[in-house]
This record gives structure tokens, sequence and C-alpha cells, in this order.
């Protein structure tokens, strides 16, 4: 573990093996004093800035029943359910309000919901000045009629 860490306090890049080494350790404080020493290297700057955002799930229903997921409804389920403008617009205000500028925009695979409508909900987001950050691919869905 000490030659990775020299290297780290050298500038020097390390391999996977050796991140994964480093990462497995559990040792929260050396981890935290390494990143810190990159971050003071690459931003010498005396201040460090955050994103203060809020993750909004804009729909439930789901058909591609990710396995990491605990949170989508089949459609046929009949529970779930899809957010209003108006559910939306609260959510948002209320993330505003607390300094919030940011939305990570996360939900399911809707069978029966055209592009159209997330065209819309984007325009309607984005007419509430609010930064989006949405739609990051999930490695392990499988999207229907496409290959495993």
């Amino acid at each position: 573990m000490n030659s990775i860490t020299e290297k780290v306090l050298a500038g020097e890049r390390i391999s996977g093996d050796e991140f994964l080494l480093l990462a497995g350790s559990n040792d929260l404080h050396l981890l935290g004093f390494l990143a810190d020493t990159v971050r003071k290297r690459l931003h010498p700057e005396p201040f460090v800035t955050y994103v203060i955002d809020r993750n909004i799930n804009y729909t439930d229903i789901c058909i591609s029943a990710c396995k990491f997921c605990a949170f989508f409804k089949a459609p046929e389920d009949g529970s779930g359910s899809v957010l209003t403008n108006e559910e939306l617009e609260q959510k948002i205000r209320e993330t505003k309000e607390l300094g919030g500028t940011q939305i990570l925009l996360q939900g399911g695979l809707h069978p029966d919901k055209p592009l159209e409508f997330y065209e819309d909900m984007l325009r309607f987001m984005k007419s509430l000045d609010i930064h989006i950050h949405g739609f990051s691919p999930r490695k392990s869905a499988t999207l229907p009629n496409s290959p495993a």
C-alpha cells in the first residue's frame, strides 16, 4: 500500500489493479487524504464548490426490470405513477428554495410514453430555470426488441 500512496503523492498515475487494491483497503482516511492531495494539485484554489441537486423520479413504471432496481412497477401492476407537471414544479420549487440548481432526472422505461412526452417534460422543466442532469444510460438495462 505504501508504494501506491507514494505514487499518488508523487503525481504518478496508478494502475487499475493498484486502484482496486487502494479502494479495497477500506481506509477512508487514506482515500480522502489522497483524493484531496490530487484535487489540490489540479485545483490549487483555496475553495471547493458543490452542486446542490435533487433526484426526481418522473415515473416508476418500467419494462426493463433491472436487477439492481427495487423501485420499478411493471406496467400491468397498476400501482405505478407518472408525475404531473404540477408535481414536477412543486419539487423543483422546493429544490430551488433550498439553494438547489440541478435536478437529477431519473425514471422507468415507460412503454406508453412517446418521445414527445419526454421533450415536453424537459421543455417544461427548463422553463422553471433549473439545470437538468437526466437520462443517464443504465449499463444493465436491456431495451425491448434489442439483443440482450
